[in-house]
């Protein structure tokens, strides 16, 4: 289900979802606050087995625009390509389900890219909640290492405009999709800016999160 709007927006704000209820709530929720508010949502959700529209009819009066597509599990890249390919806003950006924006997240954004329009791609640090030892995470390029976030790229953070991400045809389907997005970014020579704005409220202690499947893979086997 699409919800058809004509009106164009400055942001389109992704979210990827895949089960999460209740803490899609809080997502949503996080976004009502925004004080930036010339933006639209598209919820993709990725195959779940549990029903969202019941969750996502409290929102649709709050929002000036909230899309909703749900198709069979693709994973998180390609449910942002999806988003991506939908987004009718100049900038696009990310929200994962399970985590949420604090109130000045997009205004901060947009304001920087209107003083400094010769920056293609924006990205920042984070707000990481959780215990020191969920801060390491697999290292793409080494999966057997573990690196600190604070040396990653929070992909959820990428900030754009939308025809960049054409330029780049989106995100490769694999873990580490947002570090791969950031190098094909420079062998291009787009200009890409890391902003000190821990805005972007990221949850490592979610036990479902993919990151924390992948090392219990990488280091219980």
């Amino acid at each position: 289900m699409v919800e058809i709007n004509s009106r164009k927006f400055t942001v389109s704000v992704i979210i990827a979802v895949f089960n999460r209820p209740e803490r899609l709530k809080r997502a949503l929720n996080s976004l009502l606050k925004q004080t930036f508010k010339d933006f639209e949502i598209i919820v993709i959700d990725d195959g779940s087995n549990k029903h969202l529209c019941n969750i996502l009819e409290i929102y649709y009066s709050k929002f000036a625009s909230l899309k909703y597509v749900r198709h069979s599990n693709r994973k998180t890249p390609l449910s942002l390509n999806t988003g991506i390919r939908l987004a009718s806003g100049k900038f696009v950006t990310f929200l994962d389900s399970d985590d949420e924006y604090k109130p000045e997240h997009l205004e901060i954004r947009i304001k920087y890219l209107k003083k400094n329009p010769d920056t293609d791609i924006l990205h920042s640090t984070a707000d990481i909640i959780g215990e020191e030892k969920d801060f390491y995470v697999p290292d793409m390029n080494n999966p057997g290492k573990l690196i600190h976030l604070n040396n990653c790229i929070i992909g959820a953070t990428i900030f754009a405009r939308k025809e960049i991400f054409e330029i780049l045809n989106g995100f490769k389907n694999f873990y580490g999709y947002d570090f791969d997005f950031i190098r094909r970014a420079k062998r291009k020579k787009l200009k890409i800016t890391k902003i000190d704005s821990p805005t972007y409220i990221y949850y490592r202690n979610s036990e479902d999160s993919v990151i924390n499947k992948l090392k219990k893979d990488i280091y219980e086997t």
